[in-house]
């Protein structure tokens, strides 16, 4: 199997259901992958047999960087950030942002995105790439706005973007275009010293202390990357990926507005996930359907191969935008639990409401998937405004 062959990404779920009724723990030479709904939320969940915390960043390490800053190394951002943490280091970095992606808090930005939205599509002209010139914007514009951060050149922040999130998938996991990360870290250095105080993301992260220590600078940096890169790449990919689904299964009727779309949001996250798998690395040796994990292994998480678990959803290749209920996995699970979760579902709920209310048609013939087998999206869609 080649996992990065185009005919792969765009239809992996053959060989994902294959795996699940007759491989669903398999080693691969390099890691174990995990294929069924209940392995993969138990992995998800059980954050003392599988850490993220495979980074070297931890509640040790967080405290030498706050006491001795004049040591702070030059390092990859992410390395740095809740992603690969663990309680209680984990837990700490969360609560400082938080209350911020709390659905109460971005009903009160709900006008802005709308707003937004429609812009993007009317400055797009009759015929336009929804990727490009308006999955891509949308959520850098509303992110931005959120860390209090003037308007972002949507083009740079993607590139920046691209630079760490379209090599996930690749075995060192490595930028390749060092040129965008050392602007990206550029910016956002410029940013933290220049920051005006406020009740924005930024300064949130600026002002962030525990214990009588306030965050290191590669930590600041590091979190305001992550905020500012990780979500609107996936967010990206659900707009481009439900565009599509909505178009091949003719159900834009289902984005009517309301509750019907927001189902529709949640049918197209369980069916075509921004996010095919994540990591983890055993702690301990753990013995899972016969097969034994040893400690220090690493385990790939399917998340779409659970999406299409036959016990647990019904008529799982189907696209059913009513489906309910909908225990998809992927926004993760557990503490792990994707902290803009509520902003990806609002983006993309107003999105879909406003190009069916322009009466935007997408073609979806002869798509080209991105080159990753983590993330799941389109390089491009075409489009145009109907009349």
């Amino acid at each position: 199997m080649d996992e990065l062959s185009p005919q792969f990404l765009l239809d992996p779920y053959p060989w994902l259901a294959h795996m699940r009724r007759n491989d669903p723990v398999h080693f691969d030479g390099e890691a174990w992958n995990v294929f069924l709904y209940e392995d993969v939320r138990n992995v998800l969940n059980q954050y003392q047999l599988f850490s993220s915390g495979f980074s070297g960043y931890d509640q040790t390490t967080a405290e030498e960087l706050r006491t001795n800053r004049a040591n702070e190394l030059f390092d990859i951002p992410t390395k740095y950030t809740m992603l690969t943490a663990d309680p209680p280091l984990h837990d700490e970095l969360r609560s400082v942002t938080s209350p911020f992606f709390s659905p109460s808090h971005l009903a009160t930005i709900e006008n802005f995105v709308r707003e937004t939205a429609r812009a993007l599509i009317r400055n797009s002209g009759n015929r336009f790439d929804l990727i490009r010139d308006f999955a891509v914007p949308l959520p850098i514009e509303v992110i931005s706005k959120l860390l209090g951060l003037s308007r972002q050149d949507s083009s740079k922040v993607k590139r920046w973007s691209d630079a760490i999130a379209l090599n996930l998938g690749k075995d060192s996991g490595m930028p390749t275009d060092w040129s965008a990360l050392t602007e990206m870290l550029q910016f956002v250095n410029e940013t933290l010293d220049s920051h005006k105080e406020g009740e924005d993301l930024i300064s949130k992260i600026r002002r962030a202390e525990f214990r009588g220590k306030r965050l290191s600078r590669i930590e600041q940096l590091a979190y305001t990357v992550l905020l500012l890169i990780a979500g609107n790449e996936t967010t990206t990919n659900l707009i481009g990926n439900a565009a599509v689904t909505l178009t091949r299964f003719h159900r834009w009727d289902s984005v009517s507005g309301g509750e019907s779309t927001t189902w529709a949001v949640e049918e197209v996250l369980r069916f075509a996930p921004p996010v095919r798998r994540t990591f983890r690395v055993a702690r301990r040796d753990v013995e899972l359907r016969g097969r034994r994990i040893r400690e220090g292994e690493g385990i790939r998480v399917w998340i779409a191969s659970a999406n299409r678990d036959e016990s647990v959803f019904e008529e799982p290749d189907s696209f059913n935008p009513s489906r309910k209920p909908n225990p998809h996995l992927s926004f993760g699970s557990g503490i792990h639990l994707c902290l803009g979760a509520p902003l990806a579902r609002l983006e993309a709920r107003i999105a879909l409401e406003e190009l069916r209310n322009s009466g935007v048609r997408v073609k979806i013939e002869g798509l080209e998937p991105l080159p990753n087998v983590i993330l799941n999206g389109f390089r491009s869609i075409p489009a145009e405004v109907g009349t």
